[in-house]
């Protein structure tokens, strides 16, 4: 072995030492080059009650100890992991194992993520979930936070005045969308004192990073840039924001680019890596492919100005958003001046709608295969396990031979974190070589995440993996309980599909962007549930895994959703028929359900809405006006999202306590009342106009709140998962009949 780089491991050390101390002083790390065969490479061996790892780069050896950590002490590192992990047991001898893979550059962090999940996140939560990504190899995280203090320090050397420029930055719940251009003046503008937090928080996280081998992704300058200062001859719209963008040959362009590279290099250094997305779902200003390939370049240069060995990271995203636009005369016309080595594309949704196949291996450019998976952030169990191993084992395959173009390696881009983490620790495991097959590999993990092998958990594990996790599953069924009521008709049959726009202004009643469901799914419900009641002993052993407390809320969630169909049905049947009584029943019953609902949620932290509150307005500090207005931005991303106007309403709903019963449950009564009264014959059901004024009030009137909210959990999960069950099990039989037909239904 060669000897290790100074300071090359210090980084993984104190890794080591938060999250599994007693394993310390047993740990040796060795540095061993690359080999002839280009692969980053790990070996992993135990003896004398020592751990040896030797491997070529901070990740790989990261990586190492996370099979250590997993293989000898049984360790679950997903998001909802021990914080410590007990790893005081003597070693087994265990001969050397080598892992490689080909996929080297290993990107996370969709922008959206700084949004719906990172938003109001302290050094805490990023140290954690930092340790997260080291120890599932990533090598190139996105990092926006501290991104404001850059942009607001841009916009005065502009000229601008120091108020309106943090005003047209905005806070941090609706940030990502400002530093992709698309949104503008959007949430609460925030002080010098809170922007000098974030950027020192920013900070942090990149030094962090950086110490644990990773490359820093850091924002670029796309052009747009206040009304004020270019004027309206340029416009790109999105969800009703309209966005100035500087022409590429005015010299402000470059001046604004030069001065959010130089204020961005000060607070961050740099990793030579930027993300730009230019025209993320909007349209360009103009159909000229010459005038697409002078805005790219100008992009492109402000980058080579700032630094000369500036890579520019790019998401494919627009390619399929847009694609009766971005036709390949224009997408190749885009990327034409950009040179070859110092452009990386990423193909955004892989696993559902992957663009590689169809675009020359994304044109020829230097590429990524990408996980997006969650969108928004909403409740949704889903994901298609086998298709996604064989996925990630062609990607190695064409990594190591060369076979997909300049295929470099693999991205998480999840829109939303915390959820379905199943589907995240397959993902990372199976960038390795070796790889188990997936059913050995999915009852070590259910071994490590549920603390048991036991017949009831192996039971359930094998349901969940046929039905939420199967087949074809690469779109969250929608939730009933989050859908907003729009008229006489369920919600359900106009949700559009993922990746589509509105079809127009009106907008169909609930933005979930998810699959319908189907008969096959509803007919899985009875089973789901008595899997779930079979597995609520374990939750109190003293031993147990806070990972199955979470996951078994989570089924119990699932299965009470997808029962509220049946009194929603009801609802509309019954109204349709002048049966006013029959609508006010089935409402009570559909209160009692998304009430027990509540009380599940309440037991669990992360499925508080007064955590997600209270986090928002810690930041605000002493300032009570600020502490308010980031109160309302934090209520607001998860309902309205952002004007009554726009389209995105319920894009970020949540199953969380407190949200269901005093936002998405008065919806429901709010329509319970209207259909009950126009089955009555008092209320004209042909006009919903009177039905949607109430509905806009309260969702006004929550997001404008600041009625506290529980900030711990409460209750005892069992008996609130039995309960929850008794009533969706009551609703089933009128759900899921005897012999349903297969197919899709449109309720």
């Amino acid at each position: 072995m060669n000897p290790e780089p100074v300071g090359l491991f210090d980084g993984l050390r104190g890794l080591a030492r938060r999250r599994a101390p007693g394993l310390l002083d047993r740990l040796h790390i060795d540095h061993a080059p690359a080999d002839a065969s280009g692969a980053e490479h790990v070996t992993v061996s135990a003896s004398g009650d020592e751990l040896r790892l030797e491997a070529s780069s901070t990740s790989a050896a990261s990586v190492g100890l996370a099979r250590a950590l997993e293989s000898f002490f049984g360790a679950d590192l997903s998001w909802n992991g021990a914080p410590i992990i007990e790893a005081d047991a003597p070693l087994p001898e265990a001969a050397p194992q080598r892992y490689e893979t080909h996929l080297r550059t290993r990107y996370h962090l969709n922008p959206v993520a700084f949004g719906y999940t990172t938003a109001f996140w302290e050094w805490q939560e990023w140290e954690r979930h930092i340790d997260w990504m080291a120890l599932h190899g990533v090598t190139a995280p996105l990092n926006l936070v501290g991104h404001e203090w850059v942009l607001v320090r841009m916009l005065r050397d502009l000229g601008m005045d120091p108020q309106d420029a943090a005003r047209f930055v905005g806070g941090p719940a609706f940030f990502p969308w400002t530093t992709m251009g698309i949104t503008h003046d959007l949430g609460a503008p925030l002080t010098d004192e809170v922007l000098a937090a974030r950027a020192h928080l920013g900070r942090r996280i990149a030094q962090r990073e950086r110490e644990l081998g990773m490359s820093v992704v850091l924002p670029g300058f796309g052009g747009q840039l206040p009304e004020e200062l270019v004027g309206t001859d340029r416009t790109i719209d999105w969800q009703g924001w309209q966005n100035s963008l500087a022409d590429p040959s005015d010299p402000l362009f470059a001046a604004a680019a030069a001065s959010l590279h130089r204020h961005q290099r000060d607070l961050l250094g740099t990793d030579h890596l930027y993300a730009v997305d230019p025209y993320i779902e909007s349209l360009p200003p103009t159909t000229s492919p010459d005038e697409l390939a002078a805005h790219a370049e100008a992009i492109y240069a402000a980058l080579r100005d700032a630094d000369p060995d500036a890579v520019w990271i790019l998401q494919g995203w627009p390619f399929h958003y847009r694609a009766e636009y971005w036709t390949e005369e224009r997408v190749r016309s885009l990327l034409s001046l950009v040179p070859d080595d110092h452009l990386v594309l990423l193909d955004l949704w892989g696993e559902h709608a992957p663009m590689w196949h169809r675009t020359g291996a994304m044109y020829g450019r230097r590429w990524l295969w990408c996980l997006t998976h969650t969108f928004g952030g909403r409740f949704g169990l889903f994901g298609d396990l086998a298709a996604l191993a064989d996925d990630l084992a062609g990607l190695r395959r064409a990594a190591a031979e060369g076979t997909r173009g300049r295929l470099e390696g693999f991205g998480i881009t999840s829109e939303a974190l915390d959820e379905n983490a199943v589907v995240y620790e397959l993902a990372t495991r199976a960038l390795w070589s070796p790889m188990p097959s997936l059913e050995q590999w999915r009852e070590d993990h259910l071994a490590r995440r549920w603390g048991t092998r036991s017949p009831a958990a192996l039971e359930a594990r094998d349901l969940v993996g046929r039905t939420l996790y199967g087949a074809g599953r690469t779109r969250a069924t929608p939730s009933p309980l989050i859908a907003r009521p729009w008229s006489r008709e369920l919600p359900f049959a106009t949700q559009r599909l993922a990746g589509e726009r509105l079809p127009d202004a009106d907008g169909p009643p609930s933005a979930t962007l998810d699959a319908e469901n189907d008969h096959d799914m509803l007919g899985a419900l009875p089973e789901l549930a008595q899997a779930v009641r079979r597995l609520l002993p374990l939750l109190g052993r003293p031993d147990g895994h806070d990972a199955l407390h979470h996951d078994l809320a989570q089924l119990a969630l699932h299965v009470a959703a997808q029962s509220a169909r049946a009194p929603l049905r009801a609802m509309a049947a019954a109204a349709a028929t002048g049966d006013g009584a029959r609508v006010r029943g089935e409402a009570g019953a559909l209160e009692e359900l998304i009430r027990a609902a509540d009380t599940v949620a309440a037991s669990r932290p992360e499925l508080l809405v007064g955590r997600w509150i209270a986090d928002a307005r810690r930041w605000a500090g002493s300032d009570a006006d600020l502490a308010d207005a980031l109160e309302r931005d934090a209520r607001s991303l998860i309902s309205v999202w952002g004007e009554q106007d726009s389209g995105l309403h319920d894009y970020s709903a949540r199953h969380w306590s407190g949200s269901l019963t005093d936002l998405h449950l008065a919806r429901w009564r709010a329509w319970a009342d209207w259909l009950a009264s126009g089955a009555d014959g008092s209320t004209p059901l042909t006009d919903p106009e009177p039905l949607r004024v109430e509905i806009r009030r309260i969702e006004e009137n929550w997001r404008n709140s600041t009625d506290p909210y529980p900030v711990t959990p409460r209750g005892d999960l069992a008996s609130q998962v039995d309960h929850l069950l008794d009533l969706a099990e009551n609703q089933l039989p009128c759900l899921v009949p005897d012999d349903p037909p297969r197919g899709p239904t449109q309720a």
